[in-house]
């Protein structure tokens, strides 16, 4: 009796074992992205020599698409500890022409408390996620950091510095640029990012990364020596948010800064402020941004910096914006007014139209200006 008395409490404690194993809840996975079609016309007069007699009047008409599938993981300890994982899949029919990955664009594990949150693995910095300007709420394709360059035939061939094209043409730092410029590896370089908790309507953020071209798995290291990268890169940022009575107020300081990998080339100094107001649907608001010669030749001409400004407004599904930016980049000027509107049809179903006028002035070399339209729709899932 007393052999089985002990045989049936075993029985009974590995089956309260199991069943409290089988009841626990492990982490949830859930899975969304977006599906974005888009055309886009441009007339545009590219100048190939820098002669003005030599302008090239061109007029072209293209379709493109942008697909992702995000999976996120999320789960919670016992002592609420806050962890998962997010990735971020390229589900398109062919490469990515921004380099944002062949099979996926940032893939990171978080870890979340009342201490804050730290992220792990290849995921846009601080200086990027934290800034506020003119594009946080300019509707369309993003304003002044849209994607009218997916169909403007700047003419430039990759040049040295962070800016491959040789211009600013969004409100980014140097390193986190690379829709604009094909870079994007630099701007989701493998590294440790850290957030502080909002307290009283403000958080900071700081971000590391031993190496801005090196991101995702070992055959991703670059040499240490490339010609617009940066090793020991720290990014930060500080931001506000808080409601006036109707007025709502966005305010943010960025700063990028690294150590020059390639010979001749400066080392990574840039900054950007940025301040958003909203009242009865209307939001008003721009940043300015100075970089200095980062990254760049020392022989270079001239230093680098932005200012944007715009205005938008908002009516139940309905949104326009008005937004300009002006840059200037080792005496390549470029500027670009952008009117965009989007109206939300359905929940998720966004279709959109963006009109671009633009100004690329190099120094020397290829210039080019003209209108570029684009319309699209985009599913967010």
């Amino acid at each position: 009796m007393k052999k089985f008395l002990l045989g049936t409490t075993a029985l009974i404690g590995a089956a309260t074992l199991f069943a409290t194993a089988a009841h626990a809840e492990g982490p949830a996975v859930t899975l969304g992205g977006f599906y974005n079609f888009q055309a886009g016309a441009v007339d545009q007069d590219l100048d190939t020599t820098g002669s003005a007699t030599s302008g090239l009047s061109e007029y072209n008409a293209k379709f493109r698409n942008n697909t992702r599938v995000n999976v996120k993981v999320d789960g919670k300890a016992d002592n609420g500890l806050g962890y998962g994982a997010v990735i971020q899949l390229q589900a398109d029919v062919s490469g990515d022409g921004d380099n944002g990955g062949l099979n996926a664009d940032r893939t990171y594990l978080f870890l979340e408390s009342n201490a804050g949150r730290v992220e792990l693995g290849s995921q846009v910095s601080p200086a990027k996620t934290m800034r506020v300007d003119a594009s946080t709420f300019s509707h369309g394709t993003g304003g002044v950091d849209g994607d009218f360059y997916n169909f403007v035939n700047a003419g430039f061939a990759n040049t040295s510095g962070a800016y491959g094209g040789g211009f600013i043409t969004a409100p980014d730092l140097p390193l986190d640029g690379g829709d604009q410029t094909g870079t994007n590896a630099t701007e989701n370089a493998t590294k440790v990012v850290y957030y502080t908790p909002r307290v009283g309507g403000f958080q900071a953020g700081v971000s590391y990364a031993p190496d801005s071209g090196n991101r995702g798995t070992a055959a991703g290291f670059t040499t240490g020596a490339d010609v617009g990268q940066a090793s020991n890169v720290i990014d930060a940022g500080v931001n506000y948010t808080g409601q006036f009575d109707q007025v709502g107020v966005a305010a943010s300081a960025t700063g990028s800064f690294g150590e020059a990998e390639a010979a001749g080339t400066e080392d990574l100094q840039a900054y950007a402020v940025g301040v958003n107001a909203t009242f009865r649907g209307f939001t008003a608001g721009g940043s300015y941004g100075d970089v200095g010669d980062s990254l760049q030749l020392s022989s270079a001409s001239g230093d680098g910096r932005f200012w944007d400004v715009g205005l938008g407004y908002e009516a139940g599904p309905v949104g326009v914006s008005v937004s300009y930016i002006d840059t200037k980049l080792n005496d390549n000027q470029f500027n670009n007014t952008v009117v965009g509107a989007d109206y939300k049809l359905a929940p998720g179903l966004v279709p959109y139209v963006e009109v671009n006028f633009f100004d690329l002035d190099a120094s020397t070399g290829p210039s080019n200006n003209g209108t570029a339209v684009l319309a699209g729709t985009q599913l967010t899932f």
